[in-house]
């Protein structure tokens, strides 16, 4: 296997977080110096959100996981037996690697034990890295197409058909390319 054929072999996956009154960030814009700035405020309908887990492979996604409540150790696990388990019966054999971050959930021995228990290859990922990982540009195609032109959500479960919509609409030949240029990127 060549090294740019072990990234066709990677699972990736990520979470993320998902307004109901649009993508984070702070409000920038170009204001006269000799003027007080606006105030801006962006949250409507209280601030909520959706969190999703979800992972894609060079020919597969999987479901998406809407997450209820604080994700902890035990909390992933279930996610990762309801959905992540389920697909890796699909993609087939035990030659692939699982791609997540560092993050503390991610990393306590119950995690690892888990991952073990299952015949898990977890990649070896470096930390705060994460511009590395393809699901990044995938979240940010999809917050285009949830948030565009300024769409603001009222309801959680409109703000989670969009985000299904998007995930469902994504075409596999985009995925794959942020797949192949992980050779580059490392």
């Amino acid at each position: 296997m060549s090294y740019g054929d072990k990234w066709m072999a990677v699972l990736f996956s990520d979470e993320k977080k998902w307004n109901l009154d649009g993508p984070d960030g702070n409000i920038k814009y170009w204001h006269d110096l000799r003027k007080e700035p606006r105030s801006f405020f962006s949250r409507q309908s209280g601030g909520r959100s959706v969190m999703v887990w979800a992972a894609f492979s060079f020919n597969d996604q999987v479901v998406l996981a809407f997450l209820d409540g604080q994700q902890n150790s035990p909390n992933y696990i279930e996610t990762l037996e309801n959905h992540l388990m389920a697909f890796a019966e699909n993609i087939g054999g035990r030659n692939w690697e699982y791609q997540h971050d560092n993050t503390p959930t991610h990393t306590y021995s119950a995690m690892k034990n888990y991952l073990n228990s299952k015949n898990v290859t977890v990649l070896e990922w470096p930390p705060m890295s994460p511009d590395l990982n393809p699901i990044e540009n995938v979240w940010s195609i999809m917050s285009r197409k949830v948030y565009e032109n300024g769409r603001q959500f009222y309801s959680v479960n409109a703000l989670k058909t969009s985000i299904e919509s998007a995930w469902y609409s994504l075409e596999p030949e985009i995925m794959q390319t942020f797949i192949m240029s992980m050779e580059k990127q490392v």
